[in-house]
C-alpha cells in the first residue's frame, strides 16, 4: 500500500496518568502502586536486596513472599531495587500504616532514582514490606522500593533512565495507542516501525506547530530519506514521530522529537535501512 505523502504524529495524552496501574501516594502525587508481603516462616531473613540489585517477576497482588533472589541487571529482569527504608519499633505497625510509609519514601526516592514521576515514564512503582510474620526477624524490618514492569524483559539500569518513546534502532509494534503502551518488538521479528532519528528540543515549552513542522522536515522526512534511501513520497512506508504534547512537556523529562518508519499493517522483519522501497 503507498502512502504519499505518509507521516502521523504520535504525543502523549492527557489520560497519560491514568494509563498507569491506579495508586497514588499522598496529596495525588503518583506513588507505589502494587506491593508484595514478605513472609516467613523460620527464623531467618526473608530477602536482603540492595539498591541496584534486580529481580525476576514478583507477585505484587499483595501474596506473601519468602524469598526473593537478586539477578543481573543486564540480563532480563523484572524489577530494580531504587530505595530502602528501614523499619522502627518492636510492634508490628500494620499493614496499611506500612503501605502509608512506603508511599512517602518510595515516591520521591523513585523521582530521584529514575528521574521523573511514575505517572510519566515508563517504569512502574512497588514495594515489598514484611507481613506479620516477617516482622518478628528484625532484619526484616525494611521497605524494599522497586521500579520495573510486571511485563519482564527490561535490560539495564532504570537509574537516570526518564525515557519515554523508544530509541534509535528499536522497533515496535502499532503505534496508534498511547506511547506508554507501544511495545518495543526485536527488529528480527515481525513488527511495524523502526527509529531511525531522535533529536532533543532544548526548550521550556513545547514547539509550536511552525516550529514542530520545521523539526519534522528536518528530522523526520531527511532523516527517512537517508536511512530508506528515497523521499518518503515516493516510499511504500510512512514516517512517524513521537513528540510530548504541551499539556505534560513540563511533567515528561523525554523531549526528543523521535522518528519512525513503517507501516500500520506490521509484518516487517529486520531493517529498512537502504531498503530505497
Amino acid at each position: 500500500m503507498r502512502r504519499n505523502p505518509a507521516w502521523l504524529g504520535v504525543g502523549l495524552a492527557l489520560c497519560l496518568a491514568a494509563c498507569t496501574p491506579a495508586g497514588a501516594g499522598p496529596a495525588g502525587s503518583p506513588g507505589p502502586v502494587t506491593s508484595a508481603a514478605a513472609s516467613t516462616s523460620t527464623p531467618e531473613p526473608v530477602t536482603v536486596l540492595k539498591v541496584g540489585d534486580c529481580t525476576g517477576p514478583i507477585d505484587l497482588s499483595g501474596a506473601s513472599i519468602t524469598s526473593l533472589p537478586a539477578v543481573p541487571c543486564d540480563q532480563a529482569h523484572y524489577y530494580e531495587v531504587h530505595a530502602t527504608f528501614p523499619l522502627t519499633g518492636d510492634a508490628f505497625p500494620g499493614t496499611e500504616t506500612l503501605a502509608d510509609q512506603a508511599a512517602a519514601q518510595c515516591a520521591p526516592a523513585f523521582v530521584d532514582y529514575v528521574g521523573v514521576e511514575p505517572a510519566f515514564g515508563r517504569y512502574t512503582s512497588a514495594y515489598i514490606a514484611p507481613d506479620e510474620a516477617a516482622w518478628a526477624v528484625p532484619e526484616n524490618r525494611v521497605i524494599t522500593c522497586l521500579v520495573g514492569s510486571a511485563d519482564g524483559g527490561l535490560v539495564g539500569s532504570a537509574k537516570n533512565d526518564f525515557l519515554v518513546f523508544p530509541k534509535t534502532g528499536q522497533c515496535t509494534g502499532p503505534q496508534n495507542v498511547p506511547a506508554l503502551e507501544v511495545k518495543i518488538i526485536d527488529c528480527a521479528e515481525s513488527h511495524s516501525y523502526e527509529v531511525f532519528a531522535a533529536k532533543k528540543v532544548d526548550s521550556a515549552t513545547a514547539p509550536t506547530k511552525t516550529e514542530l513542522d520545521k523539526l519534522f522536515a528536518s528530522v523526520c522526512q531527511a532523516g527517512f530519506k537517508d536511512f530508506v534511501g528515497i523521499d518518503v513520497g515516493k516510499s511504500k512506508y510512512e514516517v512517524t514521530y513521537f513528540i510530548a504534547g504541551t499539556d505534560v512537556w513540563k511533567k515528561v523529562a523525554d523531549h526528543r522529537i523521535v522518528c519512525s518508519a513503517g507501516s500500520p499493517d506490521a509484518g516487517i522483519q529486520g531493517s529498512l535501512k537502504g531498503v530505497k522501497k
